[in-house]
């Protein structure tokens, strides 16, 4: 029975204060939201991921053939570069795997067209470079995308397919054992997609199959990213005491570098010194090659930490922003080692942060306009709690120091904000937070629009129209779309529909938005299994996943205690364009949706509360 709706005074006061010309968007891909199956063929989640000024949309698919939303999963569902990039191979291959697995695929990506129907890019196809490999043992590509530009190339990293290896020893202790193990070639590599044509390129240091990744490409082809420039130092340790000693005779060495756990037997994933770098693409070649730099190298042998510095974006005036190591006011020990937003420009570095305020941990610039104004975020304590504060910089500007927008209220809240674009109208979108009760874990986010001309932040689910909300038309009242669902053994479920916008990735100059939305699916039953196909503890060792099927193959629904389906929430891409529609001024009155708290004599608010599943997400680091 649907729940009673009715129009919001609090709602309608709050569309008053946007002023009457505020920009009303609404969901241009709505329709695929309620297949239970996902965006595309065999996924489970989706996240946006770029767009052009061209109406090219690009997606991606996390937990393809993964029934459940995995911790990789919600990671991804705020992916930006910076997420990625610090990420390193986690991203794309567990830490510890289980080799004798076939790996899937964490991420793949996929674009809309012209009908936003989406479908995936394919990166390889059915012939294989290296010919010593059997091309039916590649499996599992794992692939993001960071940009497009207006010329229709994408730039972003792959992981090569994974190959089988034959069990290397035949002893007395696995004479029986007859499945080969799985491994990667390498786990990230620059990639770029022209005009459907992939083009991979190589690291300069390559052992181990190196790192790289493109996250930046301008109009004229310049392209920004960053490259394994060497071994870090305890990664080398542990290769040379593991991988090239003692687990010789019994793990294939593309398994031990890869990252893998095995009978007693675990080692982590090689991870590489990185360096900003820069390239001219053409006709698929890379050309014009320039280090960007870093600002801290190890301060001894003993030194084993990272120290890595990697560019995020780049603009039509071929100037580049990210984030680099370095050491606060310049004191050379590993205690003042940071991150730092930066940009790189004329061939030098300019540091963005303020190395006084030691209560800020770190930093990084995400994105650059053409009007070269710059936005990124710095790590802040709030009563003890990290949270990243969305910055602005104008390199041009006679300030040397970032400024800092306010959010929901005239004075700095202690919302984290994570801004991931900024188009040439000076238009941001990213993320920001909700919730007012502080975890260490994180707190449910909403995608906002700031523009800066008009210093005005707008929470995105307070512009949507209400059929981008969930919502129909019934006897001229707006009530809960009814989504139903058939699952396996004759399953039925109908519950009201429930979308929120939890991300904002990119906006093109037209103000289109690609995104993350929140909806709500019926939940997939899933079991663990053995190799030999019997149902273990979730987590067992040496043991997987699957989705519960019925003798017809279609997918079982999860059940409460009463045996009835049960839902959850599932992150999908959002393709976000402008109206003339109005935006909704009706919530559910037995709900606390768009529950707002007006904070002091200020528009904005102080706190914005959302009866909703408590999403959490968290943004990787390493130290």
């Amino acid at each position: 029975m649907n729940n009673k709706l009715q129009p919001s005074l609090i709602a309608a006061a709050l569309l008053a204060s946007f002023s009457a010309n505020a920009t009303v968007y609404k969901i241009e891909n709505i329709d695929e939201f309620y297949k239970v199956n996902g965006t595309v063929e065999n996924s489970r989640s989706g996240f946006g991921a770029t767009l052009n000024d061209n109406s090219k949309y690009i997606g991606g698919a996390s937990g393809k053939f993964a029934p459940q939303l995995s911790d990789d999963d919600e990671n991804l569902i705020t992916n930006n570069r910076v997420d990625v990039a610090l990420a390193q191979q986690s991203t794309s291959t567990s830490v510890y795997r289980s080799p004798k697995f076939i790996p899937n695929a964490q991420s793949i990506i996929f674009e809309y067209d012209l009908d936003n129907m989406p479908s995936f890019i394919r990166i390889f196809e059915e012939s294989i470079t290296d010919d010593s490999i059997d091309p039916d043992e590649y499996v599992s590509v794992n692939t993001h995308a960071f940009d497009v530009n207006n010329t229709n190339v994408i730039v972003g990293t792959t992981s090569s397919a994974s190959f089988a290896i034959a069990d290397p020893v035949q002893d007395e202790d696995n004479a029986d054992r007859e499945f080969p193990f799985y491994a990667y070639e390498y786990a990230q590599r620059a990639m770029i997609v022209d005009n459907g044509t992939l083009h991979t390129f190589e690291p300069s240091f390559n052992t181990y199959g190196g790192q790289s990744a493109l996250t930046g490409i301008n109009d004229s082809g310049r392209v920004v990213g960053y490259e394994s420039v060497g071994l870090e130092r305890l990664t080398e340790e542990r290769i040379d005491s593991r991988c090239l000693d003692s687990y010789k005779d019994h793990i294939p060495l593309a398994v031990c570098t890869g990252g893998f756990s095995f009978e007693g037997r675990r080692n982590e994933p090689a991870l590489f010194y990185l360096e900003a770098v820069s390239w001219q693409y053409e006709d698929g070649k890379l050309t014009d090659r320039k280090p960007l730099g870093i600002l801290a190298q190890p301060v001894n042998d003993d030194d084993n930490y990272s120290y890595n510095s990697i560019a995020l974006d780049v603009n039509n005036n071929d100037i580049a922003v990210g984030r680099s190591i370095a050491f606060r006011d310049g004191k050379e020990e590993i205690r003042y080692r940071f991150n730092v937003a930066t940009v790189f420009k004329d061939g030098e570095i300019i540091d963005l942060m303020d190395h006084s305020q030691d209560d800020w941990p770190g930093s990084a610039a995400t994105a650059i306009n053409n009007n070269d104004l710059v936005v990124g975020y710095v790590t802040k304590y709030f009563s003890g709690y990290k949270r990243d504060k969305f910055f602005i910089y104008d390199v041009n500007g006679e300030e040397s120091a970032v400024s800092f927008p306010n959010d929901f209220s005239d004075g700095e809240t202690d919302f984290a904000t994570n801004p991931n674009d900024i188009n040439d109208n000076n238009v941001v979108v990213g993320s920001v937070e909700i919730d007012t009760v502080k975890t260490s874990s994180g707190r449910r986010t909403h995608g906002f629009l700031y523009e800066h001309n008009e210093e005005k932040f707008t929470d995105l689910n307070d512009i949507l129209t209400c059929e981008s909300k969930g919502y129909v038309q019934q006897e001229g009242e707006w009530a809960k779309y009814q989504v139903e669902a058939s699952g396996g053994d004759g399953q039925r479920i109908s519950y009201d529909a429930d979308i929120v916008v939890v991300s904002a990735n990119s906006i093109s100059n037209d103000g289109e938005i690609m995104a993350t939305a929140l909806v709500t699916l019926p939940r997939i039953k899933t079991q663990w299994v053995d190799e030999e196909g019997n149902i273990v503890d979730p987590g067992t060792e040496d043991a997987q996943e699957e989705i519960v099927v019925d003798e017809n193959g279609e997918p079982v629904f999860d059940t409460d205690a009463d045996g009835k389906p049960v839902t959850e929430q599932i992150p999908r891409a959002v393709i976000l364009k402008p109206t003339e529609g109005e935006a909704c001024s009706v919530i559910d009155e037995d709900s606390q949706e768009h529950k707002h708290t007006r904070s002091g004599a200020g528009l904005g608010f102080g706190a914005l509360m959302l009866g909703l599943f408590g999403f959490v997400t968290r943004r990787l680091m390493r130290k």
